[in-house]
């Protein structure tokens, strides 16, 4: 474990030598992107091209905050040289249709960065470790 915070973890996953977030409990506004920052930071430290995020834990982002992700964040990522991301989302019709928007957003922000979602970590591990 890299850090335990109050809304979200980082573990290191050793094998595909990635950071992974997960969201524990829902955030939004600027707790959101604190976090969000947070993890940015973790990813330069670490030189990282590619990261694993589970929502599982969240139904639905803010449209705010999504729109953030797409427009600020992404290029942000691009930046210190983060190339892809996968996300993972919670078991329901919701979540899905959220995580689909965020996967169209953050992928059509910027031409050098590719965010796809999933319903299973196995699945967004599969598809990383091709990458």
């Amino acid at each position: 474990m890299l850090e335990d915070a109050d809304v979200y973890t980082i573990e290191w996953d050793e094998e595909l030598d990635v950071p992974v977030f997960s969201w524990d409990e829902y955030a939004a506004g600027e707790k959101f992107r604190e976090s969000a920052r947070q993890w940015e930071s973790v990813m330069e430290q670490r030189g990282v091209e590619k990261y694993l995020v589970n929502t599982e834990a969240v139904t639905a982002h803010e449209d705010e905050d999504k729109r953030w992700l797409a427009e600020t964040w992404v290029s942000d990522l691009v930046d210190i040289g983060v190339r892809r991301g996968a996300g993972v989302f919670a078991d329901s019709a919701i979540a899905s249709m959220d995580m689909e928007e965020v996967e169209e957003s953050m992928s059509s922000a910027h031409p050098d960065y590719e965010f796809r979602v999933f319903p299973s970590v196995e699945e967004a591990r599969a598809w990383l470790r091709e990458q």
